[in-house]
């Protein structure tokens, strides 16, 4: 909306980063269509059979990718009763000897068989909103008074992560559902 809108956007930012210590960002070009897309996908895959799911269960990925059963990860020491599927940038596995720790995490994701479409919506958000993302970031670097490009210079390609998450529901009160 030109120079006057992007300067108080960046002044809007600095403070809410600074003073307020966090924002909610709106008006992101997510489409209706696309959120539709990945939640019917969502629902689809949580409805497969359990081996259809428990074919990519993140046990076999050093990279923490994959599905995770329900009561099968712990929040703060207590069993979190959910399931879910963790998807990352689709990259190689990093298999230099001298990268730091962390690069385990890197690596390709495991996609379900039964469930091709599950691919293409995921890549899609996590395109459109990587695009967002280094818009915003690029918009801060200014706002920080350091160069548009201070963060991609300095972290490169982003690690995000989709975590896709189905609480099950139940009648009962107890156990609890969700502890993180």
């Amino acid at each position: 909306q030109g120079p006057e809108a992007a300067a108080r956007f960046r002044d809007e930012l600095r403070h809410a980063t600074h003073d307020v210590g966090f924002f909610y960002l709106t008006g992101t070009g997510v489409t209706p269509e696309l959120e539709a897309r990945l939640h019917r996908t969502a629902r689809a895959f949580f409805e497969l059979p359990d081996e259809d799911k428990l074919a990519i269960e993140n046990v076999q990925s050093p990279h923490f990718r994959g599905y995770t059963r329900i009561g099968g990860e712990r929040t703060q020491g207590r069993v979190d009763w959910r399931e879910q599927i963790d998807i990352g940038p689709e990259r190689d596995a990093v298999t230099d000897p001298t990268a730091p720790d962390y690069s385990v995490l890197v690596g390709p994701n495991l996609w379900p068989a039964a469930q091709p479409e599950l691919r293409e919506v995921a890549e899609e958000w996590q395109d459109h909103l990587s695009g967002v993302s280094r818009k915003l970031l690029r918009a801060w670097a200014l706002a920080l008074g350091a160069p548009e490009s201070y963060f991609d210079e300095h972290f490169g390609d982003p690690q995000t992560l989709l975590k896709i998450v189905r609480y099950p529901g139940k009648d009962d009160p107890t156990p609890q559902q969700g502890v993180g």
